[in-house]
């Protein structure tokens, strides 16, 4: 897989009138599965799909971090800029900027590290990569390492002390 340092467009939708809540904008937990298929999307264009998963085994998210920045409103469409940050054998950090219509400023962020997996005879359990996702996974991220990242990334939710 060749890859370019722009971040990857490859999810979007439209916002239904069932992630929005109480207030008129989309809920917290929306975000949240906008960028669950946002990183789904990521991992197909990486060559991970059906038969991959069951032959080679999944991934899982094991932290994330949400940044609420806007307001998001029914009908919006929605979409994702995304950067593969790392990767290495086992995992995959990723990046994702949400915008909303024509702004060009993100309505959220996320960061996310996950882990590929195999299912062993007691559960799942850390695995490498095989291919065609562990080529694709490197090389998109090695040349997303010539993008910036963000100032926030690698970072943690601030304490009140």
């Amino acid at each position: 897989m060749e890859a370019a340092t722009e971040p990857l467009q490859v999810w979007r939708t439209v916002v239904p009138p069932e992630w929005i809540d109480y207030n008129g904008h989309l809920t917290e937990g929306f975000y949240a599965v906008a960028f669950g298929h946002a990183t789904d999307a990521i991992l197909t264009a990486l060559g991970f799909g059906s038969d991959y998963l069951t032959i080679h085994g999944s991934f899982y998210t094991v932290e994330t971090r949400i940044r609420y920045l806007r307001e998001v409103k029914e009908g919006a469409e929605i979409y994702t800029e995304s950067l593969v940050l790392g990767a290495d054998a086992k995992r995959l950090h990723v990046h994702h900027d949400l915008f909303a219509d024509d702004d060009s400023d993100p309505v959220a962020t996320q960061e996310c590290m996950m882990l590929h997996v195999v299912q062993g005879s007691s559960g799942p359990m850390v695995a490498p990569m095989v291919e065609p996702v562990a080529s694709a996974a490197l090389v998109v991220a090695a040349a997303h390492a010539e993008v910036p990242s963000p100032d926030h990334v690698g970072k943690g939710v601030r304490t009140l002390r």
